[in-house]
């Protein structure tokens, strides 16, 4: 069962921030798996009912949810080897973090959040989501209605510069319209901090999971419409391929003259 973090799960995501090499990590590895590993795959266990009655096909297997120590360098120009932080992901199988709507939480030394979002700009998703808005905006409305998202949850994400913005989109849903991706973010208050190091911490989360049900539920439904879409669009550009390559493929008309239509 969760009973919270501990001081100490703090204090080792200080140190490794501040001593991010090999050597230290191996001198602190035991404190790592303790008082930070430990406590977060229980709380994952805890959030697993949860989760898999939101979306069933959701994965919640630890080497899935949780993240890992290690980063990943090949790709970016910070080569510090270790997080100094963690969080809980749940995604779908085979899917990566940058892709798709996910739900989250995680914290560091110094930031306590959670979330349901983009990772980034998601183009076809966020059409989907656009034409949803002018076709039937009273469902996009109701999975923001939760009091819960309203009052404490903070939208985020890039918006175009430069959108035509049809004249049948509600006042009210113009925000989300000029997205590129979006997401919806808590940010851990002062009481919520101190919920970290009890097992209140496990209760909160498992509120706001399902206070963000709805949202999340809407963008499995544009993601489907989105794949959908995009599948049609591909096989018309196959079967415009393929009426292209028969008249390429055609033999040339032969045009037969009769000797009457020239002049001698």
């Amino acid at each position: 069962m969760f009973t919270g973090f501990t001081q100490d799960a703090l204090d080792f995501l200080q140190d490794i921030r501040f001593n991010n090499n090999q050597t230290f990590y191996e001198q602190n590895k035991a404190r790592y798996e303790k008082h930070v590993k430990e406590p977060l795959r229980l709380l994952n266990d805890e959030m697993t009912p949860v989760v898999q009655i939101i979306d069933s096909r959701l994965d919640t297997r630890p080497g899935r949810t949780m993240s890992r120590i290690r980063r990943d360098t090949r790709f970016t120009k910070d080569k510090s080897p270790f997080r100094d932080h963690v969080w809980l992901g749940w995604r779908y199988p085979g899917e990566s973090r940058s892709e798709g709507f996910g739900m989250w939480w995680g914290f560091g030394p110094d930031w306590l959040s959670w979330g349901c979002g983009c990772y980034a700009a998601d183009k076809p998703l966020m059409d989907a989501l656009r034409l949803e808005i002018r076709r039937n905006p009273e469902a996009v409305r109701e999975a923001f209605a939760v009091s819960r998202i309203r009052e404490a949850f903070d939208i985020y994400g890039e918006s175009y510069k430069k959108i035509a913005v049809p004249d049948d989109v509600p006042d009210d849903l113009r925000f989300l319209y000029i997205k590129k991706g979006f997401g919806i973010e808590h940010n851990g208050t002062p009481a919520e901090w101190k919920a970290l190091y009890t097992h209140e911490m496990a209760d909160i989360l498992a509120r706001d999971l399902a206070a963000m049900a709805p949202l999340h539920q809407l963008m499995q439904r544009m993601r489907a419409q989105a794949d959908y879409a995009q599948a049609q669009q591909a096989k018309e550009r196959e079967a415009e391929q393929r009426e292209a390559a028969k008249k390429a493929d055609a033999p040339a008309k032969i045009t037969v003259r009769g000797a009457e239509e020239f002049e001698f």
